[in-house]
């Protein structure tokens, strides 16, 4: 045969055995072993040798060998007491010279099927009696088996594969084996061949297709072999594995099922095994004992520790009962827990039986029937209890039954409906429903109680008015089935709550009405604070609608930085059920803010607090007043406090300067001195005037910015001159110390026209410049700016002392700039760079300071500005001033102080000018009126009777194009814009140096002197 010739043995006549993981054994006519292949010995447990001579593994009926040679038979469900497992078998005859006459047996298990494992490259057997042997294996073989070509074409087929696949041996030789696989494994099949031909064993389980287009499961054990050509060829073994899949699937979800039943049932489930020994029990059961699964399976004797003394002899007997009956009848036990205590356990089991009848062991099933005489009892307890209830109930009821004729039958009344009804309801039954109440006929109410009765469906009227000549009233009726063919209609008279709903319903229109009307905001809320109610005083206040603001939804009406205090309020007086009263802001949808003070107190009815009811105001103009008060006290309190600050430092910086001018002055009047020494005693004598008058201003200045009373006075000024001021003020100062004073310019001076406060920016540009020349020795100080459309940021820098990391937070606070720099330098007083810092503000400014200890310091300001138009920079353009030679300037002096007017008068003395003078306001009119000539006034201010401001306003009247210059005592920068917005033309402050005073006059008139 084709196949005796393509099939070799591997080793020895029965190698190929060997090769198969289906069960073979070889025995003789007398069925004894002569050969078992390695599958078959691993699952006995023993090699070969030791299982020669002895009986075969299974008993079948067969007929004796010789008279049975080439016979084929199948047996199903065979038991091996020796494997200890069920198999299908099937057994062939043959012819053997070693064995004479003998069987074939192959066997698969029935719960493990055969793997077949690959078959090594077999080698063709010269022996007749091999091949018949092989041949006899190859088409007896219970596997399907294919030889395949390296092509993958099918070249031999055995029948098991035929039967497998409904083709016929002819259809599948010379076809590809992929007709066997589904369409789309077509690939993965000639990717396998591909492994195999390269030496790979597969062992794949894979799903097939039969002829009819129908699918079955297969294992598959495909390996290289050698055809007799020497070309390779594929062997290709299959196990049909559908019954096992399924079974396998069946198995888990019943296991699934068994499992979630057993663990999640409310009984004590257990399994003992065929000795009686417990080997599993549910999660119920540490309900029912108090010990764990775990605990209970590793009880030696479980008997002994869960059951009572009294009972175990009884539960013994039950469990050998099991063990020996199929079935039993339930039984009672008394168990005892872990803690003691003991319950009643009603147990039942069940025979667990394997597939030929024999004993595993028994499931038992257990529940606590403890409470069940109680149940008993309460069931009679229940129906007094029912009884009572219906006789007690505070509502009417009346019971009605159909009888044959479907009429509806009065049965029965409780002792209430006697009573609400006003009647004995007794002598009603029997009686059809239309004769024992004659006002129910035609109506529908008859048919609704029917209907509840027969179809039980309940029926309810909110109320029924009814009257008869012995019943008049409201009442809610409820009607129900009790029982097929039995209702009961429970009442109760409403005629007074109906009464009260009635007042109540007026009485809610009136608070209705006068929430609509009241001048306050109303809301109301239920016991858990949830708003159920708001007027429109309330909307309208708030800027929500009545449903925005039910339940929480009001809280998007409070202010955010309100809204969780609030939040946190009204929950402890909801919890605590308290008044509240509150104060707090409203934020409208436009944006709009106003404060509302919001009062609630519980609303108590029949002494419990049903909900809270509560009134908004608004109090928006009372916080404002009480905002203003806040201000004028805080702003009285800083006054108080600048007092104080005052009274602790300006006998310090005043009496420095005074004691420097009482000194010198005393030195310069003693005539000790040479000319020399006093020359040099009246420059000190300068140098202290000028810091006490610095003192003073910066005094002022302080005081005005710490009491918020500074203002400021915008106007249009070229920014550049201003810059140009401040540096050719400083410049000498720079060259006298050996440094650098470098203004760096930015752009064209055209554009540097701003509209801001030129007086105080000057003074805080000042101030920086002075403190930066002043704490450097060495290198330079640099300024430099830029403006934009809405700024000017100036940047002053310089290569100083610095100033040390912990000391920069401080240098703005009044009167620490000394206490910083007392060991580096003097003649400071302490309030400079307090003053540019609240000078600063006042602009709208912000300053950043960064320094270096020993390397120098950097200020940068930023202020806010406008640039103005065309028309405004053309008019802010001021004619210079044109020196005409050999012209006398006329000076008219109004100075009450005979001593100032006399100073001036000496200053200007030296000067080729015409001098006129006044003591008051009216002389100084008078001689204006008279003197056409005179070029500027110098008018002091503070003067008894009318004061230098009123003489401005005359004198404006008759000469408006004359020139005054305001000569006051008043040095603040305020007292300067208070005398320009009078009518001055400039301003200089007592007491000033001669040189200040000739500048001014340069800037003015016609001056024929140099600066001094």
């Amino acid at each position: 045969m084709k196949t005796q010739e393509n099939i070799k043995s591997a080793s020895g006549p029965y190698g190929i055995f060997d090769a198969m993981n289906v069960y073979v054994c070889i025995t003789n006519g007398k069925k004894k072993i002569v050969h078992a292949n390695s599958a078959l010995c691993k699952r006995a447990g023993s090699e070969l040798l030791p299982l020669k001579g002895k009986s075969v593994f299974w008993k079948a009926k067969i007929p004796r060998a010789g008279n049975a040679v080439k016979q084929k038979y199948d047996f199903k469900e065979i038991w091996s007491e020796q494997l200890n497992g069920w198999f299908n078998i099937s057994i062939s005859g043959f012819a053997d010279h070693q064995t004479a006459n003998g069987w074939i047996w192959t066997a698969i298990e029935l719960t493990q099927p055969a793997k077949p494992e690959s078959l090594q490259t077999l080698y063709k057997s010269d022996k007749t009696a091999h091949r018949d042997l092989y041949q006899t294996l190859f088409e007896t073989s219970p596997s399907g088996i294919l030889l395949l070509n390296e092509d993958g074409i099918i070249i031999d087929v055995n029948q098991s594969s035929c039967r497998s696949t409904n083709y016929t041996r002819d259809e599948l030789i010379g076809s590809h084996v992929s007709v066997l696989a589904l369409p789309e494994s077509a690939g993965m099949v000639n990717h396998n061949i591909k492994k195999i031909l390269n030496g790979q064993l597969l062992e794949h389980e894979v799903t097939s297709r039969r002829k009819d287009g129908s699918y079955y499961y297969s294992l598959l054990t495909e390996s290289l072999v050698r055809l007799p050509g020497g070309e390779r060829g594929i062997l290709s073994v299959s196990n049909d594995i559908t019954e096992r899949k399924m079974a396998e699937l069946a198995l888990r979800e019943s296991e699934q099922k068994f499992r979630n039943i057993a663990n999640y049932t409310a009984n004590w489930e257990s399994l003992f095994n065929e000795k009686g020994k417990i080997v599993w029990t549910n999660p119920a059961a540490e309900r029912f004992t108090g010990y764990t699964p775990e605990e209970i399976i590793a009880m030696p004797d479980v008997i002994e520790v869960l059951i009572t003394e009294q009972d175990r002899e009884s539960a013994r007997r039950i469990l050998e009962d099991g063990l020996r009956e199929k079935t039993g009848k339930e039984s009672v036990i008394r168990c005892r827990r872990k803690d003691g205590s003991c319950f009643w356990l009603s147990i039942s089991w069940t025979q667990i039986l394997d597939n030929n009848g024999n004993l595993i062991g028994i499931r038992t099933s257990g529940q606590n029937v403890s409470n069940r005489l109680e149940a008993v009892e309460a069931l009679q307890r229940s129906e007094n209890l029912y009884r009572q209830m219906i006789e007690n109930a505070p509502i009417g009821m009346h019971f009605y039954e159909l009888d044959g004729d479907g009429r509806l039958i009065f049965t029965r009344a409780n002792p209430a409906a006697d009573r609400i009804l006003g009647l004995d309801n007794s002598r009603y039954i029997g009686m059809e429903i239309g004769k024992a109440f004659p006002n129910l006929k035609g109506t529908d109410i008859a048919e609704f109680y029917k209907n509840a009765a027969i179809n039980n469906r309940a029926w309810i009227a909110e109320q029924l008015d009814y009257t008869d000549n012995k019943i008049s009233g409201a009442f809610e009726v409820k009607a129900f089935q009790t029982a097929p063919g039995k209702m009961v209609a429970t009442f109760s008279d409403i005629t007074k709550r109906k009464k009260t709903e009635e007042a109540l319903s007026e009485s809610r229109r009136l608070f209705e009405a006068l929430t609509r009307m009241a001048p306050v905001g109303i809301f109301r809320t239920d016991a858990e604070g949830k708003t159920t109610f708001v007027n429109p005083k309330w909307s309208a206040l708030s800027g929500l609608s009545f449903d925005e603001a039910l339940q929480d939804k009001y809280l998007a009406a409070i202010h955010p930085d309100d809204r969780n205090e609030r939040m946190c309020e009204w929950k402890k007086a909801v919890k605590q059920k308290i008044p509240v009263i509150s104060e707090y802001r409203f934020v409208r949808p436009n944006g709009s803010i106003i404060w509302v003070q919001g009062q609630a107190v519980p609303e108590v009815v029949d002494g419990q607090v049903k909900g809270f009811i509560g009134t908004i105001t608004d109090i928006t103009e009372l916080i404002e007043i009480q905002h203003e008060l806040i201000r004028a006290k805080e702003k009285a309190e800083a006054s108080n406090r600048l007092k104080t600050t005052f009274m602790k430092n300006i006998s310090h910086e005043i009496r420095t300067p005074l004691n420097g001018i009482f000194g010198f002055a005393q030195l310069i009047g003693s005539g000790e001195y040479t000319e020399k020494e006093n020359q040099e005693f009246i420059s000190f004598l300068d140098k202290s005037v000028t810091r006490l008058t610095k003192t003073i201003d910066n005094i002022m200045e302080i005081s005005l910015l710490m009491s918020g009373n500074m203002v400021k006075n915008e106007g249009v000024f070229r920014f550049t001159d201003l810059l140009k001021e401040v540096y050719h003020h400083f410049k000498p100062v720079a060259q006298h110390k050996g440094i650098e004073l470098n203004l760096v310019m930015n752009g064209s001076e055209n554009a540097s026209l701003v509209i801001t406060d030129k007086v105080i920016l000057k003074r805080i540009l000042e101030e920086i410049t002075d403190n930066a020349v002043k704490f450097t020795e060495k290198g330079e100080v640099k300024i430099k700016y830029t403006i934009t459309e809405n700024a000017i940021n100036i940047e002053v820098t310089d290569t100083g002392i610095g100033i040390s990391e912990e000391y920069l937070p401080l240098i703005f606070e009044p009167f620490m700039q000394e206490n910083v720099y007392s060991t580096r330098i003097k003649n400071s007083t302490g309030l400079g760079l307090s003053i540019v810092q609240g000078s600063t503000v006042l602009l709208g400014g912000e300053i950043k300071v960064s320094s270096v200890k020993g390397t120098g310091t950097s200020i940068n300001l930023t202020f806010p500005v406008r640039i103005p138009g065309k028309e405004t920079q053309n008019e802010s353009a001021k004619p210079e001033t044109v020196s005409i030679s050999g012209y006398r300037p006329a000076i008219l002096i109004v100075e009450d102080e005979a001593i100032n007017r006399l100073f001036i008068k000496k200053l200007l003395s030296k000067h080729d000018c015409r001098i006129f003078t006044a003591s008051g306001g009216p002389e100084a009119i008078a001689l204006v009126k008279g003197e056409s000539k005179i070029d500027i006034i110098l008018m002091d201010i503070k003067m008894p009777g009318m004061d230098g401001t009123e003489a401005v306003r005359q004198i404006r009247m008759y000469k408006p194009g004359i020139k005054i210059v305001a000569v006051t005592a008043y040095g603040s920068v305020q007292d300067r814009e208070k005398c320009l917005e009078a009518g001055c033309d400039d301003y200089i402050a007592k007491p000033f140096h001669g040189k200040d005073l000739f500048s001014l006059l340069q800037s003015l008139i016609n001056w024929p002197g140099p600066e001094e």
